[in-house]
């Protein structure tokens, strides 16, 4: 009701655009897109500050592995996903990947390295039967309230 007169007066461009601005200009920024949640007719945004999680767990993983993986959002999708043992081919493809080398390195390794997920069989990391699953420390992160 109130999106047709601020339009009409040029206080906005137009009803909508702000959402995906706002989720543009996040990524821009390297920054975990914000969510957003509908109840009782009422908008919520969550924006959430990188590297908060990381400070949360105890502050052991260091400042360079924190800033370099700031927990992106389809990192975030990735300890969802693997709260079940899960193969690289599967994540992939909820990630929409198509780059397995690129998947392993921009996305698994440093949640490896950062002990928030695991191998299954690390003795064989190329295993055709390597599934991934989250750690503690990775079960902590999910459940901060940042």
């Amino acid at each position: 009701m109130i999106a047709e007169p601020l339009y009409l007066t040029r206080y906005i461009e137009r009803m909508g655009t702000g959402i995906h601005d706002m989720i543009e200009r996040c990524r821009e920024a390297g920054l975990a897109e914000p969510e957003f949640k509908l109840t009782d007719g009422f908008v919520s945004v969550i924006r959430r500050k990188p590297g908060k999680a990381f400070e949360a767990v105890g502050g052991k993983i260091t400042p360079e592995v924190g800033t370099k993986l700031a927990l992106s959002r389809h990192q975030f999708q990735i300890l969802h996903n693997c709260l079940e043992e899960r193969a690289i081919g599967d994540l992939m493809e909820i990630e929409g990947r198509s780059d397995r080398t690129k998947f392993r390195n921009q996305v698994l390794r440093p949640l490896l390295d950062a002990g928030l997920i695991e191998m299954t069989i690390p003795d064989k990391p190329t295993s055709s039967k390597q599934k991934y699953r989250l750690t503690e420390k990775g079960k902590q992160i999910l459940n901060q309230d940042i």
